[in-house]
């Protein structure tokens, strides 16, 4: 009796996990379950967790791993607008995003991984027969379109992965190279634009020199102008000071005043070298002093007077003395 009752057990033990296997599946995080009944497309499951259904061969679920992945294609030689080959590596994030359609049309990732590298060759070519080699590779930010070549490439994917059930969400370009014979032009290209833009940085250097060099002598000149005013100003009245002071002593003696002036003449007209020797006639001004006698003063007095002149010897021979 207890053998039976223990045989009724195992027994729906294993039909109960039987049905459980046949009928019960279970989605993990980041994955997708196409669930077909007699070979149609019934439901698509994006939520994790453990889900049920009618058991084979009614229906069948089948799983697809719908995480995005990176792609790289392989590299594809383009010709440019300008008739230039340039050598591309570029790459897609995609994943699945039709599983019905994906399962149709491709079937396998090994199969979408074909599926996208012709994709992507020929969308690269058709985009970058538009542009210029300038608008991949140049120095002037300006010429640089990048950017805008991703976003067109990414479009010609998107369109056209949709028939396999892939969605594309980022497509960019890795690497950039070139055939040998374009190097020597894209470098001399480059040189060029260096070049060019060097000239204009020294041009600009020399406008800002030159202005600020106008700008210096303006001022100097300016200086000048002010410095000169200011000396003759002071030479002016340096002149009317003197003028007043010989004005005043000539009041106050003029005899005396005129043979000052004649003293300051002779040691003008002598100089400061002690070695000069000057032949003059006595009665010639203003050498008449030696000869002549001023009121007040005797004319013994004169040689000692003319002895304390600084800078002053000179020999005075005169034809009739």
């Amino acid at each position: 009796m207890s053998s039976n009752i223990l045989r009724w057990i195992v027994g729906c033990v294993t039909l109960a996990a039987l049905v459980l296997y046949a009928t019960a599946f279970q989605v993990r995080e980041g994955r997708t379950a196409l669930v077909t009944r007699f070979g149609d497309p019934v439901r698509t499951i994006d939520e994790s967790g453990l889900h049920w259904k009618l058991p084979w061969p009614i229906d069948r679920a089948r799983l697809f791993d719908r995480r995005w992945r990176v792609f790289e294609t392989r590299h594809g030689e383009t010709l440019t607008r300008d008739k230039k080959n340039v050598i591309l590596l570029a790459y897609a994030v995609w994943r699945i995003g039709d599983p019905w359609t994906y399962l149709r049309a491709v079937g396998s990732e090994e199969a979408a991984a074909e599926r996208l590298d012709s994709l992507m060759l020929d969308a690269q070519a058709q985009v970058i027969s538009g542009h210029d080699l300038s608008a991949l590779v140049s120095t002037d930010e300006e010429e640089l379109a990048v950017d805008r070549i991703e976003e067109e490439l990414l479009a010609a994917v998107q369109e056209a992965s949709s028939r396999y059930g892939i969605e594309v969400s980022k497509v960019g370009f890795k690497r950039l190279s070139l055939p040998e014979e374009n190097i020597t032009k894209v470098f001399g290209h480059m040189r060029a634009e260096r070049a060019r833009e060097a000239a204009g940085f020294q041009a600009s250097g020399e406008r800002k020199a030159a202005e600020i060099r106008a700008e210096t002598d303006e001022e100097v000149a300016k200086i000048k102008a002010e410095a000169q005013e200011e000396a003759a100003r002071i030479l002016g009245e340096a002149e009317a000071q003197a003028a007043a002071i010989y004005a005043a002593a000539q009041a106050l003696d003029p005899s005396l005043y005129r043979f000052l002036r004649k003293l300051q003449a002779l040691e003008s007209v002598l100089g400061g070298d002690a070695k000069a020797s000057l032949i003059l006639r006595t009665d010639s001004a203003p050498f008449g002093l030696l000869g002549e006698s001023v009121p007040g003063i005797e004319a013994r007095e004169v040689a000692p007077v003319l002895d304390e002149a600084p800078h002053e010897s000179s020999e005075s021979r005169g034809g009739d003395q």
